[in-house]
């Protein structure tokens, strides 16, 4: 379309300079006559004139024959009907063409889950004793399928292969994406929503293991099969404030180990305020009621001491916890400079029986803990975190570990990260006892953590 009206320009400019030579032969001959009338020029000028004339002819002659060769190729051409197209009545107005819909973009991924992996080759030993757990071991590895379902709910799976152990379904809900009064509704097994740390799988930690604390309440982590229910809460402040409850059935084998017919229920809130354009703060509390039963302590007296007894189940067990987070992270070097600093305290309440020869007596335990971590990131890819532990023992809270860790994380890609760690333990006597006697320990860990794939972004 371009080229035709290009070539039509062009034939135009030719028209109008054939004219306009057409015209000046005869001016030039009206011209030529007139001024040999009046025996103005000689003979010679006259010549001349009639040769100019002359090339003046042959130039229209090329002209000419150019604006024929051009002719063809400027007059629009209409292009063919389609088949069954109505044909077009002389003198009808033209109709402006239809404009095609635009077809919805389709990602050729659109029925495919995202899918990644990524393991943990970890290495940690003791400084002052030697353990069968030390040495270097592939821990954990995890395949994440993440995917929508439908415009309505998306679907989450995470296969956990534990080293020498078969794989298990980790996490695996469906959430829910369109519901009303913005409500979230989840189902299936996952982690539950206590503190920051716990809802974290372990290669999302800030350091290679799990705060004492966590270890000692919840055993790896607490997670269920179940239904979880999320809400935002209006406020007259304009704050993100999350409402989330959940019932749910756990196979915990230290806080909740009872029937796993008995219900767990959760209920958490949280509250995110942005402190400034850099620094932002989260609080959170969240009250956790079940039931237990025998605790560890419980089997090892029956154990050692040989009465046959048969523990109760259905003992009322619950967790309180408070967190809170606070954040800096520069706009203008948000990529080189951030800090963190995160904390969670933990109260346990348990109803458990203790062996009172030769029957088993109830009683009630109250035990609490905490943890408290700082993360400095001083290089685009290097950070340099340390944690404080305390926990006492939530079926003997005059048992009590005290600890302390430095740890540096390097992280050479978005999908790889290498961690280093030093950790100092101290127990009392009665801790010591369910230690094999160890009344401190000091231990190394390294970890490598590769992850290939698309994998989800975790939670802020």
């Amino acid at each position: 379309m371009m080229m035709r009206s290009r070539h039509a320009r062009t034939g135009a400019a030719v028209l109008a300079a054939l004219a306009l030579l057409q015209e000046a032969p005869a001016g030039m001959v009206a011209a030529e006559e007139e001024i040999a009338g009046e025996n103005i020029v000689s003979k010679e000028e006259v010549a001349a004139l009639r040769r100019e004339i002359r090339a003046l002819r042959d130039q229209i002659r090329a002209l000419q024959a150019r604006v024929e060769a051009l002719a063809p190729a400027a007059a629009p051409q209409a292009p063919p009907a389609a088949p069954g197209a109505a044909p077009e009545v002389p003198g009808a107005s033209p109709t402006a063409p239809t404009p095609a819909v635009p077809r919805p973009a389709q990602s050729p991924n659109l029925l495919n889950p995202a899918i990644s992996g990524v393991f943990q080759l970890v290495g940690n030993s003791s400084l002052r004793s030697r353990r069968e757990s030390d040495g270097f071991s592939l821990s954990e590895g995890e395949i994440v399928l993440e995917a929508a379902a439908d415009p309505y709910a998306k679907v989450n799976i995470v296969v956990t292969i534990p080293a020498g152990e078969s794989p298990d379904f980790e996490e695996a809900y469906v959430t829910t994406l369109s519901l009303p009064h913005s409500l979230q509704l989840k189902g299936g097994r996952f982690r539950s929503a206590l503190g920051r740390w716990n809802p974290l799988h372990e290669h999302a930690f800030f350091t290679v293991d799990l705060p004492n604390v966590l270890r000692n309440f919840l055993g790896e982590n607490l997670r269920g099969d179940g239904f979880s229910l999320s809400a935002l809460v209006p406020n007259p402040a304009d704050l993100f404030i999350e409402s989330v409850t959940e019932v749910a059935s756990t196979g915990n084998e230290v806080a909740f180990n009872s029937r796993r017919s008995d219900p767990l229920f959760l209920e958490r809130l949280r509250v995110f305020i942005p402190a400034s354009p850099d620094a932002s703060l989260e609080a959170g509390i969240t009250g956790i009621y079940g039931n237990g039963g025998a605790t560890e302590k419980l089997l090892q007296d029956i154990e050692q001491f040989g009465p046959i007894l048969e523990p109760r189940r259905g003992l009322a067990s619950s967790l309180q916890g408070i967190d809170l987070t606070y954040k800096w992270k520069p706009l203008t070097v948000n990529t080189l400079r951030s800090f963190t600093w995160q904390t969670e305290f933990l109260r346990s309440r348990r109803r458990l029986e203790v062996l009172r020869l030769p029957a088993l007596e109830l009683a009630t335990a109250r035990a609490w803990g905490a943890y408290t971590y700082a993360e400095y990131q001083f290089r685009k890819r290097w950070r340099i975190g340390t944690r404080l532990d305390y926990s006492e023992l939530p079926d003997d809270p005059d048992a009590i570990e005290r600890a302390g860790s430095v740890v540096l994380r390097f992280q050479p890609s978005e999908f790889q990260e290498i961690r280093f760690q030093y950790k100092r333990t101290g127990r009392n006597d009665p801790a010591a006892a369910r230690f094999d006697g160890r009344a401190s320990d000091d231990e190394i860990f390294i970890q490598w953590i590769p992850t290939i794939g698309v994998h989800a972004a975790h939670k802020f």
